[in-house]
């Protein structure tokens, strides 16, 4: 008499409903990548609950990886695994709480366990969730970091600077229609400050896909043997405040959707999701090292980003120089800055991304008021040539920065590129 394994019992009693149930949740409802990751590992679960799966095979089934792909390099898979292992856990005790069936993927695997809800599985009632912070409301998210510079101040300052917008800047006005009003959803994405001393710490960047994973612990691990020095490492990245110079773009770009009626999320990197930058409008604050979505479109820049760890420096390599251009501008740690702007499409070209990247937190700055002055964007229509009746097309500019007690009295365009539509 043959007797069942006890994975094949366990997968008996679950079901490709519970699986599709468990995909078209809320949970998962801001990641396709991980529906279709629960969908496939779950499949594969319940037509073979034997079966082995390897890391490749599932990046090339599901991420469209090239079959000989190199997993020591890419970690995405153990990465959105591990995601994906969080998510089910909180399904099933918020909106599947009601589902006498669990799935699980144990750790160390990649094949979902199908079992009974144990007594003492933990339940979370809707009154009792907190509200997500993927998606805050513009003020909520604006004022969160806002608190940093006093309350009174930013009620002051957004009045203040509506009056501004109401004043008329025609060109910018234009401009951030063109970014805003296209019928995508719009997220301002403030950088990470807490993540450049853990990287500071761990004395390396850290890659985007455990950065996406919220890896820091094996990444602290990896990298400091010292117990204190893990300790106080994890105990900057748990922060994650905003930097001054993102809250005054997070404000005068809020003014701005206001005043056009169209919402704009403020969130942190730390929230942001690969599906998001991949499809909807994204304005992305900060150099990689504080914000590591920029490294998505470093390799598609005329001006790029080049850090050195030992001894700490930073600059932007102009790939390609033109007449009277430099072939690498270096910044001066408080002194002079340089700062990224990039308009471009998104990666799916169903909206756009826009990349405000300062050679430190405070050359942030530099950006965030060069694409909301009247003077700067006038400035670049006629750098670009442009007739009035048209609008401005992608670009990429390089702000040079003059830092002075940390904040940018003045700035100056030193090079530009238009790109292509």
């Amino acid at each position: 008499m043959n007797h069942a394994t006890d994975k094949e019992r366990a997968a008996r009693v679950g079901s490709r409903e519970l699986l599709e149930r468990a995909a078209a949740s809320p949970t998962f409802q801001k990641s396709k990548r991980l529906r279709d990751l629960l969908l496939y590992l779950g499949e594969r679960a319940l037509t073979d609950p034997n079966c082995t799966l390897r890391e490749q095979e599932i990046g090339v089934d599901v991420l469209g990886r090239p079959p000989d792909y190199d997993t020591s390099h890419d970690t995405l898979v153990r990465v959105l695994v591990s995601q994906l292992r969080k998510k089910l856990h909180e399904h099933f005790a918020t909106d599947g709480r009601d589902e006498p069936v669990i799935v699980e993927i144990p750790k160390g695997s990649y094949v979902p366990v199908f079992r009974p809800r144990p007594e003492d599985f933990p339940i979370i009632e809707p009154a009792l969730l907190k509200p997500t912070s993927a998606a805050r409301p513009l003020f909520g998210g604006i004022l969160a970091g806002m608190l940093l510079m006093g309350l009174a101040w930013f009620i002051l300052s957004a009045v203040q600077s509506k009056r501004e917008v109401n004043a008329g800047r025609p060109i910018v006005e234009g401009f951030w229609g063109q970014v805003l009003m296209n019928g995508q959803a719009t997220y301002l994405v403030m950088s990470d400050v807490n993540l450049l001393e853990f990287e500071n710490s761990i004395g390396h960047s850290v890659p985007l896909p455990e950065y996406e994973g919220h890896e820091f612990d094996q990444l602290a691990g990896k990298y400091l043997r010292d117990p204190e020095q893990r300790a106080l490492a994890m105990r900057f990245i748990r922060r994650a405040p905003t930097a001054i110079p993102d809250a005054l773009i997070a404000r005068d770009l809020g003014v701005i959707a206001v005043a056009k009626h169209v919402p704009l999320n403020v969130i942190s990197a730390r929230d942001l999701a690969s599906s998001v930058v991949e499809s909807q409008n994204i304005i992305l604050l900060g150099s990689f090292r504080g914000n590591p979505w920029v490294g998505l479109f470093e390799d598609q820049l005329a001006f790029q980003t080049d850090y050195q760890e030992t001894p700490a420096g930073m600059r932007f390599i102009n790939r390609s120089p033109l007449p009277g251009e430099q072939p690498s501008y270096r910044a001066e740690w408080r002194r002079d800055g340089y700062c990224r702007v990039v308009y471009r499409p998104n990666p799916k070209r169903t909206g756009v991304t826009m990349l405000i990247s300062g050679s430190d937190v405070i050359s942030t700055e530099a950006g965030g008021r060069f694409v909301t002055s009247e003077d700067s964007m006038r400035q670049l229509r006629q750098k670009l040539g442009l007739k009035s009746s048209e609008s401005i097309p992608y670009f990429e500019v390089l702000l040079h920065a003059k830092i002075v007690n940390n904040t940018v009295p003045w700035f100056e365009l030193v090079a530009y590129r238009p790109h292509k539509n």
